[in-house]
């Protein structure tokens, strides 16, 4: 009955903790907004491939990540290659769906293409996609060994004066950064006991899978927490469009 016991009292935290998004957060800053207004509706919205480089990637600091690495049979640098790619592809998808779902006709498009006439575009730069320490995370807790993916993200505009004049350069509207963590919620060094169990299963769900309950799976941290980041500027991009009057208030 006591083994029991402290397996439900060890589930029940872990839901808690869970429902409670594991202290992980996600922040928008605005950056900069320009004071051009007036402007029509775009035709469209286009989604280019944020720029990521092996540079901005750290993977799991982790002791054991190099007996994975070879167990898998690649490099440290392979692998935030790996992460580099992973991270880009959700922040374009999200982003289309995400605006498609407000009733923007969004698509993504590669790096350097010109953008059309009366349309918008999001571009931006992963500033950090950082692992962190899982290892930490789970056994300590409180912000140690954190995760972080920070995104700067900029809108631009092409022709959307009233006068849909020939507009040869894109003008900035936005600009915002996103900065998603893996919170700071204490690790099973200190929970100990029944909160122990829950405290090393909440360090797991915060290194690997950030969204839980979410519709999508992603395969790493890092893609959850990229797409945490989307969700929060979009939703920062919803507020900006009614204001401007490009989608309905609702």
């Amino acid at each position: 009955m006591h083994g029991k016991m402290l397996l439900t009292m060890a589930l029940a935290a872990l839901v808690g903790l869970a429902a409670a998004g594991c202290g992980a957060q996600t922040n928008v800053y605005t950056r900069y907004e320009s004071d051009k207004w007036g402007l029509l509706p775009p035709d469209r919205v286009v989604v280019y491939d944020f720029a990521v480089t092996a540079a901005e990637v750290k993977e799991n600091a982790g002791f054991l990540q190099g007996t994975i690495n070879a167990a898998e049979d690649v490099t440290t640098d392979e692998r935030e290659r790996q992460i580099a790619r992973g991270v880009q592809n959700v922040a374009a998808e999200e982003f289309v769906e995400r605006l498609q779902k407000l009733g923007l006709r969004a698509e993504r498009v590669p790096r350097g293409t010109p953008i059309p006439p009366k349309a918008l575009a999001i571009t931006g730069q992963f500033l950090s996609v950082d692992e962190g320490n899982k290892a930490q995370r789970m056994v300590i807790g409180f912000g140690k060994g954190e995760a972080r993916v920070d995104i700067q993200i900029q809108l631009y505009e092409l022709g959307l004066d009233s006068a849909r004049s020939a507009q040869s350069q894109p003008s900035k509207l936005l600009e915002i950064l996103t900065v998603a963590d893996s919170g700071s919620m204490p690790g099973a060094l200190v929970t100990g006991g029944a909160g122990a169990a829950a405290g090393a299963a909440a360090g797991v769900i915060v290194g690997t899978n950030m969204a839980i309950g979410a519709v999508k799976s992603y395969r790493s941290g890092m893609e959850q927490m990229t797409a945490r980041s989307v969700e929060q500027a979009v939703d920062y991009l919803a507020d900006y469009f009614r204001r401007r009057g490009w989608i309905s208030p609702r």
